[in-house]
């Protein structure tokens, strides 16, 4: 399983950066990329979630991630975060909290990835790309606007739950794009984290 598993994560990180050369990077002028893997925790808990992990490429063009998600309940909405820290010294803990969105020294921004249901093994793969001053699918938390310096930015990647994938696809769509799609009925709430510090 790791075999396949750690292909699979060298295949992502090529596909990212790639996915950056064709989006304009120029690799010989800029800085070179930074790569940090980390495992998935329990929000809230921090233990270590055996079977998941993320990888995080920095450039000064943006960031582009993946993830791999273990123990999620099958059939149900989730979606990827970027908790972005873009000013990581002003937070008061290391790694940075959720409470530090709230001071604007820190010129936090929490942005959406991407969405997937998980698999009838309980696993869901994540992957996505975010340009420097993309303002996009910001989720009202924090005050920033957007990613501003992807090499020095304290970067959380975050799964959230949506609960049971709606039946409806504007209600689905809601649940894989949104911070809170499908909340109410169901209770919205980030279940797994991996930070990644600068």
């Amino acid at each position: 399983m790791c075999r396949v598993y750690c292909c699979k994560t060298y295949i992502a990180v090529a596909l990212l950066m790639g996915a950056l050369v064709v989006q304009g990077a120029q690799p010989v002028q800029a800085e070179p990329a930074k790569t940090s893997i980390q495992p998935l925790a329990v929000a809230g808990v921090g233990s270590v979630i055996p079977g998941t992990g993320t990888i995080l490429v920095r450039t000064k063009e943006g960031v582009g991630m993946t993830m791999h998600s273990f123990g999620l309940v099958p059939g149900n909405a989730y979606t990827a975060w970027f908790g972005i820290f873009n000013n990581p010294q002003a937070c008061a803990t290391t790694p940075c909290s959720a409470a530090d969105f709230m001071n604007p020294h820190v010129r936090g921004v929490v942005l959406n990835a991407t969405g997937q249901i998980a698999g009838e093994d309980g696993t869901a793969d994540f992957g996505a790309f975010r340009a420097v001053d993309d303002t996009a699918g910001q989720a009202g938390v924090g005050t920033a606007m957007a990613l501003e310096k992807p090499l020095r930015a304290e970067i959380h990647l975050v799964v959230r739950s949506h609960g049971p994938a709606a039946l409806d696809d504007a209600d689905l769509q809601a649940q894989l794009s949104t911070f809170n799609g499908g909340c109410p009925p169901n209770t919205c709430a980030n279940v797994q984290v991996a930070p990644h510090l600068p």
